[in-house]
């Protein structure tokens, strides 16, 4: 005599709407990714944001020709650091805002911020220009 045996169900999960989901969370993350990196904007003195420094702030400036001021008053290149340190000492904040001129070689900016960071500075900050509608 023979036994017929029932079949037994197989437990299997069906990996096709996984793998759709998969698939548009793929699709998803690149597309959002591409949207993070921004384009590169190379003329910075101006931008839609207003946003004044507060009084206690430190502002380096550098006007067109290379000559530095600290919160309006004129500091030479060499003595940049030294007159910057006691004041990040002072602040609460430790930051210190570069404005510069838009037509101002690029080692001045550079020379300024590197100062900053060497005087103790743990926030260094770009200035521009709101821009102008219309």
């Amino acid at each position: 005599m023979e036994f017929i045996r029932p079949k037994k169900i197989g437990l299997s999960i069906d990996m096709t709407p996984m793998i759709d989901i998969v698939f548009q969370l793929l699709i998803f993350f690149m597309l959002s990714s591409s949207f993070l990196t921004p384009s590169l904007k190379m003329n910075l003195p101006k931008a839609e944001s207003n946003q004044s420094p507060e009084p206690q702030q430190i502002i380096v400036s550098i006007d067109q020709s290379g000559q530095f001021f600290i919160n309006q008053q004129q500091v030479s290149q060499e003595k940049l650091r030294e007159k910057i340190m006691p004041l990040i000492r002072a602040s609460e904040k430790k930051a210190v805002f570069v404005r510069g001129d838009a037509d101002m070689p690029y080692k001045y900016f550079v020379t300024a911020m590197d100062a900053a960071r060497k005087s103790g500075a743990t926030q260094v900050n770009v200035m521009h220009d709101p821009e102008q509608a219309g």
